[in-house]
């Protein structure tokens, strides 16, 4: 090749790099670079070289991410072919692509939980299970629980889902107050902050998952594309080892590695788990220096689970389910041996 040529050809490459990154941090968020060390056979295993479906992405700066979750199963475009990157993302949008990218398979369950998602509704299993793995804790109106599928998502809500689906919930709730707030400060719009969603944008600067937008902004209730909530689920939770993976039988999710514990159950009202959770089926209390509190679960013979809670009585290998009644406790009783899938 003509070093004119090959010259060109790097310039025109340079300038995709660099009008990415700008976008990205337009968008305020990190630019992920590969990291320091890192193998192109490390890369390329999350790097998939099957073309997407999506008529409607090309030269966007989101359109890398869009195409790898495609290629790796966790979105597909509708009857026309269109992702729509740049409209906002619902509620529902965003909770089937986390749970996509993390490879997790709904579980089925027939218990009516939300006034505003119907149990033969497609939607109702994603729901179901990422409640119960604590990705978002519903709004509670008249003795009634609604989800709000089509409500777009702001950015504090984005992340706070996103830290969640993590697993970093533990290690949000280990934030001081204090320095949270100092934090804030420099920030024009620090105290436009949701106080519930303050420790997680915090974090999420502190951890490199997310950054101040150009101006120097947090945007804390700016409404999110489904570019942007691609670019995170991409980055953040689409698992490049998911495919060597072993799986859970029945349900086809990855999980890292198993534990054989002893399992109770306890029930309790009108209290919060110990991350300040409502308490519901699919918490459960661990010992922390066990199973880090914010992991991901799958219990044999309880379902989906995560670890928000804690007990005195809680130690070493043992875990405390909760359950909805009394009685339901009562009859579980004290199980041994009991298989335990760890998610994250």
């Amino acid at each position: 090749m003509p070093s004119v040529l090959k010259n060109r050809r790097v310039m025109r490459i340079k300038k995709l790099i660099l009008a990415s990154m700008t976008a990205m941090l337009l968008m305020g968020m990190p630019v992920v670079q590969a990291e320091e060390g890192s193998t192109p056979q490390q890369t390329e295993q999350k790097e998939v070289s099957t073309p997407s479906s999506f008529t409607d992405i090309q030269g966007h700066w989101a359109q890398k991410e869009i195409e790898q979750l495609y290629a790796n199963g966790a979105i597909q475009p509708n009857e026309t072919g269109f992702f729509r990157p740049d409209d906002t993302v619902t509620r529902a949008e965003l909770i089937t692509m986390f749970l996509a990218a993390k490879g997790i398979q709904p579980m089925p369950d027939d218990s009516a939980q939300f006034a505003d998602v119907p149990n033969d509704s497609w939607l109702a299993p994603y729901v179901k299970t990422a409640y119960r793995l604590g990705y978002f804790h519903g709004t509670e109106l008249n003795g009634q629980l609604y989800f709000k599928p089509d409500e777009p998502v702001q950015r504090q809500e984005l992340i706070s889902i996103l830290l969640q689906a993590k697993g970093d919930s533990g290690k949000v709730n280990q934030m001081l107050w204090s320095t949270t707030i100092k934090a804030l400060q420099p920030y024009a719009d620090g105290q436009e902050v949701a106080q519930w969603g303050q420790r997680g944008i915090v974090y999420a600067l502190q951890n490199n998952i997310a950054s101040p937008y150009s101006d120097g902004t947090l945007q804390p209730t700016k409404l999110m594309t489904r570019a942007e909530a691609a670019v995170y689920a991409y980055h953040q939770l689409l698992d490049e080892q998911k495919g060597t993976l072993p799986r859970l039988a029945q349900l086809t999710t990855p999980y890292k590695k198993t534990l054989s514990v002893e399992t109770t159950a306890y029930a309790e009202s009108n209290v919060k788990a110990y991350l300040g959770w409502p308490l519901r089926e699919g918490i459960v209390a661990v010992d922390p220096n066990v199973i880090p509190l914010g992991t991901h679960l799958y219990i044999e013979g309880y379902g989906y689970a995560v670890a928000a809670d804690i007990g005195g009585a809680v130690k070493n290998q043992h875990i405390d389910v909760f359950l909805p009644s009394l009685q339901a406790a009562l009859a579980y009783g004290r199980q041994k041996d009991t298989k335990v899938y760890i998610l994250d």
